[in-house]
């Protein structure tokens, strides 16, 4: 079960974090930019194994693969600052590309979420994503941009299919919501930050009824509860706040890439309906509804405000 109390260490890694991330995305020099992501990748180094319970090989395989992204990207910047643009822009794009764990340098995310906590998978999938993918969009190639998206969706929608593991199952459909994602930031921050904000709720919630199960079933109807709120969110189903996000992008995008954006969310749909009614459904067969209704009633009223401030950005 997570505990809502954090140890000093933690609580100075995460603070670490969002320092980090906050500098890369405010920093207006590419030094300030690599320095922050740098500043984050050590809060979450300790994030990922705090206690040292958990398998050591996550650690190491995503210390090398952010290290190599960052000798990628501090190389491309050296050239850049020294007027070689081209070879600078294709080792700082590559070097993002692989920090983010977006096509073609993925396939290190579902081996890395495997053997991960379920926090540092859910940071991972979210609050690790908002530097890197920030800068791609400032530095990379419109076209290559398009490019990105229509694979990120496929792979993201036919990779997961058949999974039995659900963290696995989590990163590849993270591939798709960072598909829209990317099309959102293609048009606007606020389109990005609105998608994201809902993306990071429902895996917040998903993840969260997934550490309350037991490796059998689930051990209490709000671990049950909240896995199935989250997923309906995952899903983008209506009335849910997911599919509000989704039509944002939607209207928003005037791009043709939008149809394989839809096509991966349709495909996806499949395994997480299999999730859904294999694991969810029958955690919710029980006399005492109290915890389900509270549930209910905490992820009804943040689909409300989520769909309120949706309407009012609008305006």
């Amino acid at each position: 079960m997570v505990s809502l109390v954090m140890s000093p260490m933690k609580l100075m890694s995460m603070s670490l974090m969002v320092i980090g991330t906050v500098l890369s995305v405010s920093s207006e020099e590419l030094v300030g930019v690599w320095l922050g992501m740098e500043l984050n990748l050590y809060g979450f180094l300790v994030i990922m194994n705090p206690d040292g319970h958990y398998i050591p090989e996550p650690c190491v395989k995503y210390f090398v693969v952010q290290s190599t992204g960052s000798i990628l990207m501090l190389g491309g910047f050296v050239l850049l600052m020294q007027q070689f643009v081209a070879g600078g822009l294709m080792m700082s794009v590559v070097g993002t590309v692989l920090k983010s764990g977006i096509s073609p340098l993925h396939s290190w995310v579902p081996s890395t979420i495997k053997n991960s906590s379920w926090l540092a998978s859910g940071l991972m999938l979210t609050w690790q994503k908002v530097a890197p993918l920030i800068l791609l969009s400032m530095i990379m190639p419109l076209g290559g941009m398009w490019t990105v998206i229509g694979l990120m969706a496929m792979i993201g929608a036919v990779g997961g299919l058949n999974q039995n593991s659900v963290r696995i199952m989590s990163a590849y459909s993270s591939f798709v919501h960072t598909s829209w994602m990317l099309l959102g930031l293609t048009w606007s921050t606020v389109v990005f930050m609105s998608y994201f904000l809902v993306y990071s709720m429902s895996v917040g919630l998903f993840f969260y009824g997934c550490s309350l199960m037991n490796k059998l079933s689930m051990m209490s109807q709000l671990s049950g509860a909240a896995s199935g709120m989250g997923l309906m969110m995952l899903m983008g189903m209506p009335p849910f706040l997911g599919f509000l996000a989704k039509v944002l992008v939607f209207l928003m995008s005037s791009s043709a890439i939008i149809v394989l954006c839809i096509m991966g969310s349709v495909i996806s749909l499949k395994y997480y309906i299999d999730f859904f009614y294999s694991m969810v459904m029958s955690s919710l067969i029980d006399k005492n509804k109290s915890e389900v209704k509270a549930m209910w009633m905490l992820v009804t009223s943040m689909n409300l405000m989520g769909g309120a401030l949706i309407l009012v950005s609008f305006l």
